[in-house]
């Protein structure tokens, strides 16, 4: 499943990424989260958003033969995204994201404030910048061996570890299902770039309160409610940094909500963009 063939490439100095374009309305832009491209292709092809105009966004890293020449920052994504945007003559779109693409959204609202006119931002990641330093504490000693895995070269164990500890143990089938087994080899192929380049960008991003008061569009943080405590916890921090945001959970859902339940995220995404 997948709808690469729709993909078109767009160059930002020496960076290379792809996008789709389809659809007419409110521009709705996509940017998925680390490791794999395709979180969001079942959101970007349901029938829910059929009154959007959807781009969806593949970032620079995750197409197989076009590593980037250089390390790329939070910003430098948000750049890309920014100047697509740009490209596009679209002057203000609804800005969805996940994870680490939550980051590049805060990123790009921050940067260029006058191209997000909303955030809908699903399920925080649980690193860098939003974790106490408590927190952070917890959670390195349980992402250790992904980590290990990912330096020692081994990319197929360090993506089952990593997919299943921060995703679920269920996680094959709920790709398969979404994406095909098409896409669960391609998701596992493509995710050393995330090991190698976009981990230490979430590591080295910095931001807190202070950053998040000057995000003024209004925000839909989503969490998922199987999602674990930390989750929650820094899902709840985020929206209480943004001064104009609200936090919603889908029940039964988790890190892997945008393939598990595409027709929620949809819906909440609808109805957020549609009163914003």
């Amino acid at each position: 499943m997948g709808d690469q063939n729709e993909m078109q490439t767009f160059r930002v100095g020496s960076a290379e990424i792809e996008y789709s374009d389809r659809g007419e309305g409110p521009p709705l832009l996509l940017i998925h989260a680390g490791v794999f491209a395709d979180w969001f292709v079942p959101l970007a092809s349901s029938p829910i958003l059929e009154g959007f105009r959807v781009i969806r966004v593949r970032r620079a890293g995750y197409k197989a033969g076009s590593a980037p020449t250089s390390h790329l920052t939070i910003g430098a994504h948000a750049h890309h995204c920014a100047a697509l945007l740009d490209a596009l003559g679209i002057g203000g779109a609804h800005v969805v994201s996940h994870s680490s693409g939550t980051l590049v959204a805060l990123e790009l609202a921050a940067s260029r404030p006058e191209l997000v006119r909303s955030l809908v931002l699903v399920e925080p990641p649980i690193a860098g910048s939003l974790l106490l330093p408590e927190e952070a504490a917890m959670v390195q000693p349980l992402l250790g061996p992904v980590f290990a895995a990912a330096g020692a070269g081994d990319i197929a164990i360090a993506f089952d570890l990593f997919m299943t500890t921060v995703c679920a143990p269920d996680y094959r089938e709920v790709l398969e299902a979404a994406l095909g087994a098409e896409g669960l080899l391609t998701a596992e192929r493509d995710s050393g770039f995330f090991f190698a380049d976009e981990v230490p960008a979430v590591l080295e991003w910095a931001f807190g309160a202070t950053a998040a008061a000057d995000i003024n569009q209004p925000a839909l943080v989503v969490q998922g409610g199987a999602s674990p405590p930390i989750v929650h916890d820094v899902a709840a921090r985020l929206a209480g940094w943004l001064p104009n945001a609200e936090l919603t959970t889908v029940e039964g859902a988790d890190h892997l909500l945008p393939l598990r339940d595409a027709a929620a995220l949809a819906r909440l995404t609808s109805d957020f963009t549609n009163r914003h």
